[in-house]
Protein backbone atom coordinates (compact mmCIF):
# COMPACT_ATOMS: atom_id res chain seq x y z
CA UNK A 1 0.00 0.00 0.00
CA UNK A 2 0.92 3.06 -0.54
CA UNK A 3 -0.15 6.59 0.34
CA UNK A 4 -1.11 7.79 -2.93
CA UNK A 5 -3.32 4.15 -3.56
CA UNK A 6 -6.97 3.84 -3.83
CA UNK A 7 -6.55 1.66 -0.35
CA UNK A 8 -4.68 3.85 1.96
CA UNK A 9 -3.66 2.91 5.10
CA UNK A 10 -5.07 4.60 7.59
CA UNK A 11 -2.71 3.73 10.05
CA UNK A 12 0.03 4.82 8.69
CA UNK A 13 2.40 7.37 9.84
CA UNK A 14 2.26 9.43 6.91
CA UNK A 15 -1.55 9.20 6.94
CA UNK A 16 -1.72 10.30 10.07
CA UNK A 17 1.03 13.03 9.64
CA UNK A 18 -1.40 14.57 6.85
CA UNK A 19 -4.71 14.29 9.02
CA UNK A 20 -3.18 16.09 11.49
CA UNK A 21 -1.51 18.86 8.84
CA UNK A 22 -4.29 19.12 7.84
CA UNK A 23 -6.81 19.88 10.41
CA UNK A 24 -3.65 22.35 11.70
CA UNK A 25 -3.72 24.47 8.34
CA UNK A 26 -7.56 24.34 8.09
CA UNK A 27 -8.00 25.87 11.50
CA UNK A 28 -5.29 27.95 10.74
CA UNK A 29 -7.28 29.54 7.15
CA UNK A 30 -10.70 29.49 9.34
CA UNK A 31 -9.06 31.80 11.93
CA UNK A 32 -7.31 34.16 9.08
CA UNK A 33 -11.18 34.16 7.29
CA UNK A 34 -12.94 34.90 10.56
CA UNK A 35 -10.39 37.50 11.65
CA UNK A 36 -10.73 39.53 8.45
CA UNK A 37 -14.53 39.63 9.01
CA UNK A 38 -14.31 40.70 12.56
CA UNK A 39 -12.15 43.37 10.95
CA UNK A 40 -14.17 44.57 8.22
CA UNK A 41 -17.15 44.47 10.01
CA UNK A 42 -16.16 46.05 13.79
CA UNK A 43 -15.06 48.94 13.59
CA UNK A 44 -12.82 51.44 16.60
CA UNK A 45 -15.81 53.43 16.85
CA UNK A 46 -18.01 50.49 18.21
CA UNK A 47 -15.14 49.20 20.21
CA UNK A 48 -15.10 52.75 22.22
CA UNK A 49 -18.91 52.66 22.58
CA UNK A 50 -19.02 49.58 24.44
CA UNK A 51 -15.86 50.31 26.35
CA UNK A 52 -17.40 53.57 27.92
CA UNK A 53 -21.03 52.31 27.89
CA UNK A 54 -21.49 52.04 31.72
CA UNK A 55 -24.05 48.96 32.15
CA UNK A 56 -24.01 47.78 28.39
CA UNK A 57 -26.41 44.86 27.43
CA UNK A 58 -26.20 41.53 29.37
CA UNK A 59 -25.21 40.03 25.87
CA UNK A 60 -22.52 42.14 25.29
CA UNK A 61 -20.92 41.65 28.28
CA UNK A 62 -20.58 38.42 27.85
CA UNK A 63 -19.35 38.37 24.26
CA UNK A 64 -16.61 40.82 25.49
CA UNK A 65 -15.92 38.72 28.63
CA UNK A 66 -15.50 35.91 26.71
CA UNK A 67 -12.90 37.69 24.16
CA UNK A 68 -10.87 38.83 26.59
CA UNK A 69 -11.09 35.03 28.84
CA UNK A 70 -9.80 33.70 25.09
CA UNK A 71 -6.68 36.61 25.25
CA UNK A 72 -5.42 35.37 27.99
CA UNK A 73 -6.85 37.60 30.92
CA UNK A 74 -7.26 36.93 34.51
CA UNK A 75 -11.21 35.81 35.70
CA UNK A 76 -10.52 38.72 38.59
CA UNK A 77 -10.47 41.35 35.90
CA UNK A 78 -13.09 40.10 33.86
CA UNK A 79 -15.81 38.84 35.65
CA UNK A 80 -16.82 42.85 37.08
CA UNK A 81 -17.79 45.08 34.27
CA UNK A 82 -15.59 47.99 35.19
CA UNK A 83 -12.60 46.08 35.76
CA UNK A 84 -13.44 44.47 32.26
CA UNK A 85 -13.76 47.10 30.23
CA UNK A 86 -10.63 48.93 31.00
CA UNK A 87 -9.07 45.95 29.60
CA UNK A 88 -10.63 46.93 26.01
CA UNK A 89 -8.18 48.95 23.82
CA UNK A 90 -7.67 50.31 20.45
CA UNK A 91 -5.03 47.35 20.35
CA UNK A 92 -7.98 44.87 20.59
CA UNK A 93 -7.58 43.47 17.11
CA UNK A 94 -3.86 43.05 17.01
CA UNK A 95 -4.35 41.02 20.52
CA UNK A 96 -7.16 39.07 18.78
CA UNK A 97 -5.22 38.41 15.87
CA UNK A 98 -1.62 37.37 17.50
CA UNK A 99 -3.29 34.23 18.70
CA UNK A 100 -1.55 31.04 17.41
CA UNK A 101 -4.60 29.17 16.83
CA UNK A 102 -1.84 25.90 16.10
CA UNK A 103 -1.17 25.75 19.67
CA UNK A 104 -3.48 24.72 22.84
CA UNK A 105 -4.96 27.73 24.46
CA UNK A 106 -5.29 27.19 28.12
CA UNK A 107 -8.26 25.38 29.00
CA UNK A 108 -9.38 26.87 32.13
CA UNK A 109 -9.86 30.62 30.15
CA UNK A 110 -11.63 28.64 27.22
CA UNK A 111 -14.18 26.89 29.50
CA UNK A 112 -14.81 30.25 31.49
CA UNK A 113 -14.88 32.03 27.66
CA UNK A 114 -17.63 28.55 26.34
CA UNK A 115 -19.79 29.69 29.86
CA UNK A 116 -20.05 33.12 28.85
CA UNK A 117 -21.71 32.54 25.88
CA UNK A 118 -23.72 29.58 26.36
CA UNK A 119 -26.62 31.50 26.38
CA UNK A 120 -26.17 33.21 23.47
CA UNK A 121 -27.88 32.57 19.97
CA UNK A 122 -26.81 34.36 16.49
CA UNK A 123 -30.37 35.43 16.59
CA UNK A 124 -30.86 36.99 19.20
CA UNK A 125 -27.75 38.84 19.46
CA UNK A 126 -28.15 39.64 15.42
CA UNK A 127 -31.86 41.56 16.34
CA UNK A 128 -30.66 42.98 19.58
CA UNK A 129 -27.00 44.25 19.37
CA UNK A 130 -26.47 43.88 15.24
CA UNK A 131 -23.92 42.29 13.10
CA UNK A 132 -20.87 43.74 15.17
CA UNK A 133 -21.50 42.07 18.32
CA UNK A 134 -22.81 39.22 16.19
CA UNK A 135 -19.19 39.08 14.29
CA UNK A 136 -17.39 39.03 17.65
CA UNK A 137 -19.62 36.49 18.89
CA UNK A 138 -18.78 34.61 15.83
CA UNK A 139 -14.90 35.15 16.42
CA UNK A 140 -15.23 33.44 19.96
CA UNK A 141 -17.39 30.75 18.91
CA UNK A 142 -14.42 30.02 15.97
CA UNK A 143 -11.92 29.90 18.48
CA UNK A 144 -13.67 27.39 20.66
CA UNK A 145 -14.32 25.10 18.23
CA UNK A 146 -10.72 25.36 16.61
CA UNK A 147 -9.41 24.35 20.17
CA UNK A 148 -12.04 21.49 20.03
CA UNK A 149 -14.11 22.99 23.31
Amino acid sequence: LTAEGPLLDHTSQVYLTSLERLETHFNAARFDRVMLEVIETVDLRYIDGVKTNQSPLPMIMSIVQAIMYILGHQELDVTKWPKCRKLITHHIFKEMRMIDVRSQLKIHKLTLAKECIKELNAGDIAMELGPKALMLWKWVRMMLAVQNL
